[in-house]
């Protein structure tokens, strides 16, 4: 990390539940890399001891509320049963067929603070169509240092979809891909992320 100021925690494979504040049993085939996820919690604790900006995005925002002790939710659809709701895949396109394309799924978010780096960023209390794909979502911050600051309301259930740390100069985890917007040109403010984490390295560095 030596000249490294700031630092993204992209998407990528399930992390594994033994790494869970409360370790579980895993509940899903998808599959996770024994080796990032030694790797990542690893740099991501580090990064918050030293108070390193973050901004994580899906499995890195899922990797900072696993470091640091949230509960987890495996599987939506299996969440979702268990309350007997049914759930529409809103966070994930299912495949029309086996081995088929599957595409972002699409929703919007409600920005719950305004004293909150979201609301700094995107100045609304609701960003519209995020590109969303996960299927493993926080489900609780309680006793921890995090803060929620976006959800959204999927059958009736709010899912988490944005946190911070206050205690930090700058962390933010984002469960959507505000990158896909900026790729796909569905929406070019999303670049307002990745304009203030390198305005945070800019400024680490000074």
């Amino acid at each position: 990390m030596d000249g490294i100021s700031a630092i993204v925690f992209p998407g990528g494979e399930d992390i594994s539940p033994s790494l869970y504040y409360s370790p579980q049993p895993v509940e899903t085939r998808e599959g996770f890399s024994a080796e990032r996820d030694i790797s990542d919690f690893l740099l991501m604790s580090w990064c918050l001891e030293q108070d390193i900006p973050i901004l994580a995005l899906c499995r890195g925002m899922q990797l900072l509320a696993v470091v640091s002790g949230a509960d987890m939710i495996q599987d939506l659809g299996l969440y979702m049963s268990s309350f007997g709701k049914e759930y529409g895949y809103e966070h994930r396109n299912e495949p029309e067929t086996p081995g088929a394309y599957r595409d972002f799924a699409s929703h919007d978010v409600k920005v719950t603070t305004e004293d909150s780096i979201l609301f700094r960023l995107t100045g609304t209390d609701t960003i519209k169509d995020v590109p969303s794909w996960h299927h493993q979502a926080v489900r609780s911050v309680e006793g921890t240092r995090l803060a929620i600051t976006g959800e959204t309301d999927t059958a009736g259930e709010r899912i988490i979809e944005a946190i911070e740390r206050p205690d930090k100069t700058f962390v933010l985890g984002l469960q959507y891909h505000p990158e896909i917007a900026v790729v796909r040109g569905t929406d070019e403010a999303s670049l307002v992320y990745f304009s203030a984490i390198v305005n945070m390295a800019v400024k680490t560095e000074e």
